[in-house]
């Protein structure tokens, strides 16, 4: 295997695959003994079909095939039992934590973010009612990043570094690299007792069919066209749920209050909109308030998006440790919010040492890593912060972990470190059950960067979350 495949340690950062001697962990052993068996030739055969599985699958949706809507690296990011058990509790104590607090906030009790974040935030809009329901966050979708523990070679810590409860991507993604990576590797898949995403579709149809009480209630996706980056999630949804896919112009709201598909003329009762820009609130007339009355119901309520808000996340282990009466399994970043003034001052006084992020900024962008950037980058980001510092938060660097990404050259197998992150989705059928989805979407930066949204150059993997 060996003389087949090279890695190539570009930074200083544990790295999950490989050893700090060069040898690799063995949780992957099986994987890269089934590439050096079957070569470079035939890996660029396999990974060939799988993108051209997709790509049909692009064709069979009604679009044009774009090889860059899910940019993907097929060597898959292997989770142990014992870590994902952590991973599982955590993320669920989360979740339940957090809607708790959405809960009190809509009762106007909330007694743990300062009022100067809330009122800050702009992703809150006081001016809109604010009914999130029994089940505010239905479906939520966690950052997350590995430390090394211990100092032993495989072994982490994993930490919380965003919440996503407003159109968290993956769970499509996830599922598509399912359906491919395992014939890429079938023997690895096999041999490795990998938990199974079957019926993930389902779960998630029932989640959103669970925000009506009606027994089979008309689910509509809500889409901005073509032009969305997210538009072949649109197209999966609607086609699994058995939904209406409808663009902003093609809905409105009738005489009697309810939101009518113009097309087919049926009454909507559960919206799900994620779109890259705007609210579908802002362009149909009265949508807010049939939704505030109960005539329409909506997976991602208005107002829902400032649990998005990175100046909330400080604040999550509070909720935690008084809603749940409990220590919280995961932890967060040391982080700081520039609305508060203690705060504050610490961040502009550590700036080029931090990584400072707009608070309600997505996919990568308005997001400084300061000790990374020329000290002319880190003063006209210093500027712009000094504009708005209430819409700021900085967190500590960390020495996170890195994976690799998988090339090939010649008759050879070149792996290269690349930092990387893990996206998993928690999903809420009712007020009293989380499910935590046994995989991840796992993003990969470019060599050299720490941003690994695909936005910013980054790459998708499968993740095999291990059964022992």
């Amino acid at each position: 295997m060996a003389d087949r495949l090279r890695f190539d340690r570009g930074m200083s950062s544990p790295n999950e695959v490989f050893g700090p001697d060069g040898e690799p962990i063995s949780r992957y052993r099986t994987v890269l003994e089934e590439m050096g068996r079957m070569g470079p030739e035939e890996w660029r055969r396999r990974t060939r079909r799988a993108r051209g599985w997709l790509l049909e699958k692009q064709r069979e949706l009604g679009m044009e095939p774009d090889d860059g809507v899910h940019p993907t690296d097929y060597m898959p990011r292997i989770l142990p039992a014992a870590d994902w058990d952590v991973l599982e509790r955590g993320l669920a104590q989360r979740m339940r934590a957090i809607n708790e607090w959405l809960r009190r906030l809509e009762a106007g009790k909330d007694e743990i973010v300062p009022r100067e974040v809330i009122e800050s935030s702009a992703l809150f809009d006081a001016s809109v009612p604010t009914r999130f329901g029994e089940v505010p966050n239905r479906q939520m979708g966690f950052d997350i990043v590995a430390e090394a523990r211990s100092g032993r070679p495989g072994e982490w810590e994993y930490l919380i570094i965003e919440d996503n409860a407003k159109m968290p991507v993956g769970i499509e993604p996830m599922s598509l690299l399912r359906a491919m990576t395992p014939d890429v590797l079938p023997e690895s898949y096999k041999t490795l007792g990998v938990r199974p995403l079957d019926g993930l579709m389902d779960l998630f149809g029932e989640v959103v069919r669970a925000a009506s009480p009606k027994p089979d209630p008309t689910v509509a996706i809500l889409s901005t066209g073509l032009d969305d980056q997210y538009y072949i999630d649109h197209k999966i949804f609607a086609a699994e749920l058995g939904a209406i896919l409808a663009e902003r112009h093609e809905v409105e709201i009738d005489s009697d209050g309810r939101l009518v598909h113009r097309g087919s003329g049926r009454r909507i009762d559960i919206v799900y909109e994620r779109i890259e820009t705007g609210r579908i609130y802002d362009d149909v007339d009265g949508l807010v308030e049939a939704h505030f009355e109960g005539l329409v119901k909506a997976v991602f309520a208005p107002n829902l998006d400032v649990a998005d808000d990175k100046g909330i996340y400080p604040f999550v282990p509070d909720m935690i440790r008084t809603y749940l009466g409990e220590e919280p399994v995961l932890a967060n970043i040391d982080t700081y919010s520039l609305a508060v003034e203690e705060d504050r001052r610490y961040v502009m006084d550590q700036f080029d040492e931090l990584v400072i992020k707009s608070r309600s900024g997505w996919g990568g962008k308005d997001v400084l890593i300061a000790p990374q950037e020329s000290k002319k980058t880190i003063e006209e980001f210093r500027e712009q912060v000094e504009e708005n510092p209430v819409e700021y938060v900085a967190q500590q660097t960390i020495d996170f972990s890195t994976h690799v990404l998988c090339e090939t050259e010649d008759d050879a197998f070149v792996l290269r470190d690349a930092h990387a992150d893990l996206r998993i989705h928690a999903l809420a059928p009712d007020a009293e059950k989380i499910k935590v989805v046994p995989g991840a979407m796992t993003r990969v930066a470019a060599p050299g960067n720490k941003l690994v949204n695909i936005s910013s150059g980054g790459k998708m993997k499968d993740t095999w979350v291990l059964e022992r």
